[in-house]
């Protein structure tokens, strides 16, 4: 599948440069992240859509976060980054491959509200979520954007954006 979106060269049976950055690229579904990266999704966002896109990939899809409202640029976000993912599930049906969970929605609004200075009294309660669980998810989308971050060389816009969404959500009591 890796070939597929030209991250393996199968007949120089060797790995390209797009497969050398996503090799180090250390989140759920790197395949997921890679191409939302190629396809310069995370260039078009802001640091509070970047958060909301990352939490609501790498969230628990079982878990509720509440019901916080979704602002239309970051639903619009979702919106393309699914059918992004719709391509990579695609790809891994017709390998006999289990497609990854659906993208937890309230997880992008909560963590889009942190990163914009939610205190962390008012997001446990306009969430209702457990304080836990909050904090899992927001530690989580902090440490897949400074993953993301760490791509520089090959992705700088969406490395700096993701550099300035990282500090946001890993500020205290997450941090």
């Amino acid at each position: 599948m890796l070939a597929t979106f030209g991250y393996l060269d199968f007949d120089a049976e060797k790995i390209t440069d797009r497969g050398r950055w996503l090799a180090d690229l250390h989140v759920d579904r790197p395949l997921l992240v890679g191409e939302a990266l190629e396809n310069g999704l995370f260039n078009s966002l802001d640091f509070q859509r970047i958060s909301g896109v990352v939490a609501a990939l790498t969230a628990d899809e079982e878990r509720d976060y509440g019901q916080l409202e979704l602002e239309d640029g970051l639903v619009n976000a979702l919106a393309q980054f699914e059918d992004i993912g719709f391509k990579v599930s695609s790809e891994e049906w017709k390998l006999g491959i289990e497609p990854a969970p659906e993208l937890n929605f309230s997880a992008a609004a909560a963590a889009a509200a942190w990163a914009t200075g939610t205190a962390w009294t008012k997001l446990v309660r306009e969430t209702g979520a457990e304080e836990g669980d909050l904090f899992r998810m927001l530690s989580r989308t902090g440490e897949a954007l400074l993953q993301i971050a760490g791509l520089r060389k090959t992705h700088a816009n969406a490395a700096r954006t993701a550099a300035v969404a990282a500090d946001a959500i890993l500020r205290e009591p997450v941090r």
